[in-house]
């Protein structure tokens, strides 16, 4: 029943789903990349320095493209932290509210405030 719509914005209380590459550290050259996860979370904040915290709902592991190097999944529960890029670079979908009249009330509020 859960309907996703793509979405090129976010704000806080919408729940979100991207992917993201997973990357070892390596001692010298470039990280590499050995495999990618679906992560769904819930926006807790947006900072304005750029950075979202965000709190994991649920993740699963997509690609395994590195046989050795076990990943991973994030528990649901969770707190991370991500750049709004990060998000938005990996095909980021959102969850549509029961009622997006409200979303709508909250975006406008964001955009002015009844007090000025």
């Amino acid at each position: 029943m859960d309907q996703w719509i793509p979405a090129t914005d976010f704000i806080a209380a919408d729940v979100v789903r991207w992917t993201e590459g997973i990357y070892d550290r390596r001692k010298r050259g470039k990280a590499l990349r050995i495999g990618e996860r679906l992560v769904a979370a819930e926006v807790i904040e947006r900072g304005k320095d750029g950075w979202v915290k965000l709190l994991v709902r649920a993740c699963t592991i997509t690609k395994d493209e590195f046989a050795g190097k076990s990943i991973l999944p994030l528990k649901a529960g969770e707190q991370v932290r991500r750049g709004e890029r990060t998000i938005l670079r990996g095909k980021v979908e959102r969850l549509k509210w029961n009622d997006e009249g409200a979303r709508a009330m909250v975006l406008s509020s964001f955009a002015k405030s009844r007090f000025t």
